[in-house]
């Protein structure tokens, strides 16, 4: 009861100063999943604060600003507790941001974190066409975003029944193309005082009255935590977000043979990756008679079929210099010491997510090709001597990973 109260409170002290002044000006801003720092390189962030803060600074200098509000916000993925902390630290950042770039007196900011911005999904998926949209709507209005039993304890939830829905494709659709727009600071306003005229260089910009909190009746408490205490008006139904992104790893399935091995995957294109690992080991496996000694290189080219990009089918290169033996009768090493085997084929791979913010991953992988290989026979022991020269054709499987891997992003301007 003592938090409903206090929404109530809010709204009222919300809802009450804005008549008495002019917003003049707004923006919203958005942010890379999981961080909490302004971006200007980062969507259309740079236009955004750059024509923003203009109007700020020209009010700053006429001394007409009364305040400025922020009103922050984090999307649904994640847990509630480290969303309602994102969110604060998000406008946090941008309070700094601002006051540092638009010469604002910090006491002139407020900041006000939302949390979930459930009622800007709800709108945008009101507004979508997307499969799934009236369940994904009842749940949203007719489900608390928590639900307790007789002892307090957590049962059930809005979101949990989002992800539940239909194997959960409609709760992966909104992660890809809704969420990316409730990473935001939903609202920065820029308020003068009543008395004061716009500077010719201000752009006004019409804004729709805040709406308070509460109806002509009291709502259910979850209902009130869940929404947020302004709104921008309508939010238009977003492109989904990609980020090209950079990811290093190592394959434990060769680290378990003693191969020392790394890889390198940039992402070309929303479907496209190229991954380029290395193989190298030059030890012996315990004895002289057992080793698995390689140099080799097995560059490929993936393409991602689905959007969450988890599954991946990929075509590859490879080329090895090797000197194997098992500890039978003959040790077997590329010709002359400097003719690999050489060809290429197909694999398949699953990416699995191990962290919330989807940086570190596992990766499983299988692939077979086609190699020319010409190699030499030679008596297994030490020194030992020359029986033969063989070539061939290797037909059969030629790479196993189950590699572990952390994504970097890679910058890059958005217009």
């Amino acid at each position: 009861m003592n938090k409903r109260l206090l929404l109530i409170v809010f709204g009222i002290l919300w809802f009450l100063p804005g008549k008495a002044q002019d917003a003049v000006d707004s923006m919203r801003i958005y942010y890379v999943v999981g961080h909490r720092e302004v971006d200007p390189s980062f969507r259309d962030n740079g236009a955004e604060l750059d024509r923003f803060l203009r109007a700020v600074r020209v009010a700053v200098r006429e001394e007409t600003i009364e305040r400025i509000t922020i009103c922050s916000s984090a999307s649904p993925d994640g847990y509630n507790k480290a969303n309602e902390r994102l969110a604060m630290r998000r406008a946090d950042s941008l309070a700094a941001y601002i006051a540092r770039h638009g010469s604002v007196p910090e006491v002139l900011i407020e900041k006000h974190a939302i949390g979930i911005a459930w009622d800007m999904l709800r709108r945008q998926v009101a507004a979508s066409d997307m499969e799934y949209r009236d369940e994904v709507l009842d749940i949203i209005d007719n489900t608390p975003v928590f639900v307790f039993d007789e002892r307090d304890r957590v049962v059930d939830g809005r979101k949990k029944r989002l992800m539940d829905l239909r194997g959960g494709r409609p709760y992966k659709y909104m992660l890809e193309v809704f969420f990316p727009d409730l990473r935001s600071s939903v609202c920065a306003t820029l308020y003068i005082k009543p008395s004061a005229g716009v500077a010719d260089t201000t752009v006004v910009v019409p804004l729709p009255e805040p709406e308070p909190i509460f109806g002509p009746e009291v709502e259910p408490v979850a209902e009130i935590v869940s929404k947020p205490v302004t709104e921008m008006g309508p939010v238009p139904v977003p492109v989904p977000e990609w980020r090209p992104m950079l990811s290093v790893k190592t394959n434990a399935v060769g680290l378990g043979m003693l191969l020392l091995n790394a890889a390198v995957e940039i992402d070309l294109s929303q479907r496209l990756s190229l991954n380029l690992p290395v193989y190298y080991s030059a030890c012996d496996y315990f004895t002289d008679d057992v080793k698995f000694r390689m140099l080799g290189f097995q560059p490929e080219l993936r393409v991602w079929p689905l959007a969450e990009r988890k599954f991946f089918v990929g075509l590859h290169f490879g080329v090895a210099y090797y000197n194997f033996a098992f500890g039978g009768p003959w040790r077997i090493q590329d010709h002359d010491g400097r003719t690999p085997a050489w060809g290429g084929g197909v694999n398949v791979g699953y990416r699995l997510p191990l962290s919330c913010d989807k940086r570190w991953n596992v990766e499983f992988s299988l692939g077979a090709g086609v190699y020319d290989v010409h190699y030499d026979k030679f008596h297994n022991g030490y020194n030992g001597a020359y029986a033969s020269s063989v070539k061939k054709t290797f037909f059969g499987i030629d790479s196993f990973a189950v590699s572990f891997s952390y994504m970097f992003d890679i910058k890059n301007k958005r217009k």
